[in-house]
């Protein structure tokens, strides 16, 4: 019996349950079942990455929404779906803001929910609650989870442990010069191009084998420096290879596997981008390193650590998915150390790690979330909901309302615990308690861009690169900033600004709680940053005109939208969208494609409205915007 099946005969609408099951034996079949279902009410799927969630949502027949925006915008309080797709955090924003639709959701769908241990947890701790509170049923999916009972308690979900792969999953471990499969007890003998580097003649001797059998593999690495220059390697040695991580742009990512679906690319060379749920047709998963990057809060490299069990499960479990092979394979390429990496990570082993027990999320943390949907309740029913967590179930939760009240995020009254203004900027805003010691509150004068270049979050994107308030200052201001952290990638850089607008809205919302002077200012620069222009190009970036094109436009003369569609046809720009202009501006445009340079009427209508534009002056004469194009070419 498959899981699938299993799950059907087990499934009852209005339960909840978790599945506990190996990758590949259909755990995303079932989540896409369930949300192709008849039925009433709004079902949500949410998982930990935004390309896991797009997957499941192309598969989606009924009326569907992929929400993929930042997790602070406010852009989700009409949803017009049957079908909610989006991240952990973005649902959890959603529960915050109290939106009337979620009224109506009858199920949510956890994918990876064992994230609840990692950094993603309190987004999964809050919608468990929330779910728990209001009766809606749950089903949980995970291949790593390690204790399930105490995972079904907490869920109050009825367990469905599955261990057989519909696809065999073979753990080896290659070593000079052969594959030793421990599952099945099978050697298969390795070619030898003689390398000094033994390593890389493993790999090369792994690859022959697989691209023999006319099979494809993901070779796994430490970082993308690693990833790119293995995969460069490989090809010298005439293998099709290429790297794949999360610094490339998207557009190359795509090609990339685009490449590798068709069959024109045999080899991915990646890091854990591709670690979590991506459905790719991987017959062989070759772990080159067993090693991470290591990063401290402001992204600076501290050192490098193991792949624990469950991170190493979850990128081997890749490997013999179902429809595209028979068998996968699981292989370690070691040169030393073989009976250690056997006990660590494979069946039957008996090296365990002691996992750290500090939570990355608090108490304090926590506890605002759930007030935030929970407002007006007195504090023993919060306190009850909260002793429903995962992480917190035996916590004082009078110590983190206290903390609360004395921050001045929450009032505790006779009525019900509330929200102060404060309180519900940092909650909705998504940033740590903790996070507001950051923000100057108690200074009247400061620089709104210092708070946020220097901010853990920023710093951390950063990767280590000391010039991030100039980055920001450039960026905002209209400049290129691809010169000055020459290491990080595009997709480094924008999460940088993704970062950076993240903060600085935060820093906006507290600000005007507090009926600060610097409020408006924080606006402005989260605007900057938004958009990536100085503040005159914001109604022009506003309509869908590039940033480049803005600053262009700007050093002609041209301040806004309604000026750029009447005065169009002065311009030779390329790359020029006008769909925004309207019919009433288009005639107008018309006029001075006519009239431009000429002497006007000054009591005609158009003119009238062309001076409130400053395409025409007070005294009658026609803005010069041809010159000012010459001189800037």
């Amino acid at each position: 019996m498959s899981l699938f099946e299993l799950f059907i005969s087990k499934y009852q609408k209005g339960k909840s349950y978790l599945i506990s099951a190996p990758t590949g034996t259909g755990k995303t079949h079932i989540a896409k079942h369930l949300l192709n279902e008849e039925g009433e009410g709004i079902k949500v799927y949410i998982s930990p990455l935004k390309a896991l969630s797009r997957e499941v949502y192309n598969s989606i027949k009924r009326r569907a929404k992929y929400v993929d925006s930042d997790v602070y915008e406010d852009d989700l309080r009409n949803l017009n779906a049957e079908v909610l797709l989006t991240t952990y955090e973005k649902f959890d924003s959603s529960i915050r803001h109290n939106y009337g639709w979620l009224n109506d959701v009858s199920l949510l769908i956890i994918d990876e929910v064992h994230n609840v241990e990692s950094d993603r947890g309190l987004a999964i701790e809050n919608a468990v609650l929330w779910a728990k509170y209001n009766n809606i049923p749950i089903v949980a999916l995970s291949a790593t989870i390690g204790d399930v009972m105490r995972y079904a308690d907490w869920l109050k979900a009825e367990l469905i442990q599955y261990n057989q792969r519909s696809v065999p999953l073979h753990e080896c471990i290659a070593y000079p010069y052969v594959i030793r499969c421990y599952d099945n007890n099978t050697i298969f003998a390795l070619t030898r191009r003689g390398l000094r580097n033994v390593k890389l003649d493993l790999l090369l001797g792994v690859l022959d084998q697989v691209l023999s059998m006319n099979k494809n593999a993901l070779v796994f690495t430490r970082s993308r420096n690693s990833a790119e220059n293995l995969a460069e390697t490989l090809k010298k040695f005439n293998i099709p290879a290429e790297p794949y991580h999360s610094g490339l742009a998207p557009e190359v990512r795509k090609r990339v596997l685009d490449d590798f679906y068709s069959g024109r690319v045999r080899v991915l060379v990646s890091t854990t981008a591709l670690g979590q749920g991506v459905n790719l047709p991987v017959f062989a998963v070759v772990f080159y390193d067993l090693t991470l990057p290591d990063t401290d809060e402001k992204g600076n490299f501290k050192g490098w650590r193991e792949l624990d069990l469950a991170e190493f499960k979850q990128i081997a479990g890749r490997a013999g998915r179902p429809s595209f092979d028979k068998e996968g394979y699981a292989i370690v390429i070691a040169d030393s150390g073989i009976e250690r990496i056997r006990s660590k990570y494979f069946a039957g082993g008996t090296e365990r790690e002691d996992k750290e027990e500090t939570p990355p999320y608090t108490l304090p943390n926590l506890t605002l979330g759930v007030v935030s949907w929970l407002e007006g309740q007195d504090e023993g029913i919060i306190s009850d909901v909260i002793k429903g967590s995962f992480r917190f179930p035996q916590a004082d939760v009078t110590s983190a309302i206290n903390q609360l009240e004395k921050e001045n995020l929450i009032t505790v009254a006779e009525g019900g615990v509330e929200l102060t203004p404060l309180g519900k900027a940092v909650a909705l805003s998504y940033i740590d308690v903790e996070a507001l010691k950051g923000f100057p509150v108690n200074l009247q004068d400061f620089d709104p861009l210092d708070v946020v270049s220097s901010s853990p979050a920023v710093l951390s994107a950063l990767r280590g690169c000391g010039e991030g308030k100039e980055l920001l200052k450039r960026w905002v201001s209209g400049e290129g900033i691809l010169d000055l952290c020459p290491k990080l990638s595009a997709k480094d850089l924008e999460e940088v600004l993704s970062n950076a607008r993240w903060i600085s809205f935060a820093l906006y919302r507290v600000l005007k709680a507090l009926n600060h002077g610097k409020s408006e200012d924080a606006l402005k620069l989260y605007k900057s940053l938004k958009y990536g222009v100085p503040p005159e190009g914001f109604d022009l970036a506003s309509h869908g005109v590039h940033r480049g094109l803005v600053m262009k436009l700007l050093k002609m003369g041209v301040k806004s939208a309604d000026e750029l569609c009447v005065v169009s046809p002065l311009i030779k720009l390329d790359g020029l969208n006008l769909s925004f202009c309207t019919p009433y501006l288009r005639r107008l445009s018309q006029f001075v494609a006519e009239n431009y340079g000429k002497e006007v009427d000054d009591k005609d209508y158009f003119v009238k409205r062309l001076k409130s534009l400053g395409v025409i002056t007070e005294e009658g004469k026609w803005k010069e915007y041809n010159k000012v194009l010459d001189s800037n070419g």
